[in-house]
């Protein structure tokens, strides 16, 4: 089980967002997909990681001023690239599900882009190792 390669748990089918995206854009996509963590591109490369909770933490400061996050001038202010996390830990789709429950043990994020030569392949996150060990 722990053997397994990556890239039978991986999801596959990838929601990215390019590093000059609006965030409305962004928070649009992550509610009609219901995606929890998006890789950042810039010029078809990985630079970050931007997660519901980076997004959550803009809405809590526009309750906080008594402002929609739609309409805020804090939101429409940021960039991905002030609230993504650059030094994004990745893997390649040939690592195994123990390799990445180590890395997952080790840092505070829940997801993991999957690069093979570069190139964005896929996204694995806690959620899916869970459901793998559950499963065997």
């Amino acid at each position: 089980m722990k053997t397994r390669p990556i890239s039978e748990i991986m999801t596959r089918q990838i929601h990215f967002i390019d590093i000059n995206d609006p965030l409305i854009n962004v928070r649009n996509l992550m509610d009609k997909y219901e995606i929890h963590h998006l890789p950042v591109m810039e010029s078809g490369r990985l630079v970050g990681m931007l997660s519901f909770n980076d997004i959550k933490q803009v809405q809590y400061l526009c309750d906080f001023i008594g402002e929609r996050l739609e309409e805020s001038t804090v939101f429409k202010s940021l960039s991905i690239e002030e609230l993504m996390t650059e030094k994004v830990q990745s893997l390649t789709s040939n690592a195994t599900i123990e390799e990445a429950v180590e890395v997952f043990s080790n840092v505070s994020f829940q997801s993991l882009p999957i690069l093979d030569n570069e190139e964005l392949v896929g996204i694995v996150t806690t959620k899916d190792v869970f459901a793998a060990f559950l499963e065997g």
